[in-house]
This record gives structure tokens, C-alpha cells and sequence, in this order.
């Protein structure tokens, strides 16, 4: 399904750039309304078919073109960290929605009539899985087993569909919750972001600046893209380990408290 994702990307790409134009043409900077777009018109170009590819390893197109345009609508870098992005948005992967599409529509097979030619065929698939073959089957089975639902797989369906999906997306969503905060507590480049950030939770700011180049100015200091000398020197290892002084104090490192609450000279600025 390689070429069918990337066919997806490719259009969904091209959508998402026609709304991000559409909204800067008419001055529309809102989460709530670029979100909205993005969920009801880019959404299901890329999960489109993702009942069958939607458990698939080789998704990482799909979710680049989510994370382009999260990065678009808040004017950050291209290279900006993916966790930083779910953080300042609030925003999941999308696996999240294809793998509970997949789980929904093979509990829609578990209920339909042997007669049924959907069912034959998912009959065909379980038999070879039980013979130790690779299929979309045994794919619905490791997830299930994956994240703690193995007695639905043993029992081959539920009964309330609704609630288990339901139960299902959060524990997807819980799972990537914990991730999200190991990654961020195990990496250095963090530090200063896990100290403002503990939640998956849309920042406040995207809604309550208005001005769109002082958000932008915002995000990309509250994540250490900007344009001061120790966020895009940090990665130099030699810089890294001598630390970068202020430019106004010559013997005080600069970092974030002291170019924000500190030094003297930035205060006008």
C-alpha cells in the first residue's frame, strides 16, 4: 500500500496548502476554524481506505503532511519537533483515527452473515492466520493484544460497538500521552519546554494572540526556534559544552530566564 499513501499525501498536500492560503488571504487566523478545515476536508483524504491500511507501519507520509500543517498555521520551521508540535496544538497522530477505523470495521465483519462475501473473505484471512501467516487479521490481533483488549479478539467481537471504540481511541490516545511525556523527560533539548508544558493540551496563546507575527515570534521561543544565538547554536556540540554568553553580559550564559526576566538591556524590547 506504499503508492496508495503516497498518493494520499500528494493530494491531501495539495488541499491542505489551498486552505492555509484561503485563510491568510482573508486574514483568518483562528485554531479553532483551521483545525475544523483540516478535520473535515484533509482528514479523509488521508485516512480514505484506511480501513484496510489503516494498522499498516509505513505511515509516516500520512502524518507528515498533518505535521506540515500544524507547522504552517504557526509559522514555525519546517524542522521544528514533532512532540513540541502535538504539545503547543493539542493535536494526535493520526494513527490514532485509522487504527480505531480498522478495529471498527473488522467488528462490522465479526457481526455479518457467513453468507456474505466480506465475511467469507475475512474467514479466508483467519484461517491462514491460524496457519502462521502474516495478514490483515493477524494485524487486528496484535493491536488488540498490543494495547490490552486480547479478550476481544478472543471472544471475536463486543457488544456495545460504539463504547469499545470509543474506549479503544482513548486508550490509543493515553498510550501516546505517555510517550509524549517520556520523550520530553528523556531529551535535553527539552528541559526548558517540560517546565511550562505537562499536558496535550492546545496552548492558550494560539487563540489569544491576535497579532500573527507575534505568535510566531512566541511559539518559536516557547519552543527554542528562534533567532536568538543560544537556540540555533545549541545543537554545535563545542558550543553545546562551553555554554553562549548574553551579548550585553559578557559573563552570564544566556538562556531563556535570563533573556526574558533577567537581563537589563532586553528590556525595552
Amino acid at each position: 500500500f506504499s503508492p496508495t499513501l503516497d498518493d494520499l499525501a500528494s493530494r491531501a498536500r495539495k488541499g491542505m496548502l489551498a486552505i492555509v492560503k484561503l485563510l491568510w488571504s482573508i486574514g483568518e487566523h483562528s485554531p479553532e476554524i483551521f483545525f475544523k478545515m483540516f478535520d473535515s476536508q484533509i482528514q479523509p483524504i488521508l485516512t480514505y481506505g484506511s480501513e484496510i491500511w489503516g494498522l499498516s507501519d509505513n505511515q509516516e507520509c500520512i502524518e507528515r503532511v498533518h505535521l506540515s500543517a500544524l507547522k504552517k498555521f504557526m509559522g514555525v520551521s519546517s524542522k521544528s519537533p514533532r512532540h513540541l508540535i502535538y504539545g503547543e496544538t493539542g493535536r494526535y497522530p493520526l494513527y490514532v483515527h485509522t487504527y480505531a477505523r480498522c478495529i471498527k470495521f473488522w467488528l462490522r465483519l465479526t457481526c455479518m452473515d457467513d453468507k456474505r462475501y466480506p465475511r467469507k473473505a475475512y474467514n479466508m484471512l483467519l484461517n491462514l492466520q491460524r496457519q502462521n501467516y502474516n495478514t490483515w487479521a493477524c494485524s487486528i490481533r496484535n493491536v488488540l493484544y498490543k494495547f490490552g483488549f486480547g479478550v476481544v479478539w478472543e471472544m471475536q467481537g463486543v457488544g456495545d460497538v460504539k463504547s469499545f471504540i470509543k474506549e479503544f481511541k482513548q486508550r490509543l490516545i493515553d498510550c501516546f500521552k505517555q510517550d509524549w511525556h517520556s520523550a520530553l523527560e528523556s531529551h535535553d533539548f527539552y528541559n526548558v519546554y517540560s517546565h511550562f508544558n505537562h499536558s496535550l493540551v492546545r496552548s492558550p496563546y494560539l487563540s489569544l494572540l491576535n497579532n500573527i507575527s507575534v505568535r510566531r515570534v512566541f511559539a518559536r521561543f516557547r519552543m527554542g526556534m528562534s533567532a536568538l544565538k543560544f537556540h540555533y547554536l545549541q545543537y554545535r556540540p563545542v558550543i553545546h559544552d562551553r555554554g553562549i554568553n548574553c551579548p550585553f553580559c559578557n559573563d552570564t550564559p544566556e538562556t531563556e530566564v535570563h533573556f526574558l526576566l533577567t537581563c537589563q538591556k532586553y528590556k525595552a524590547l
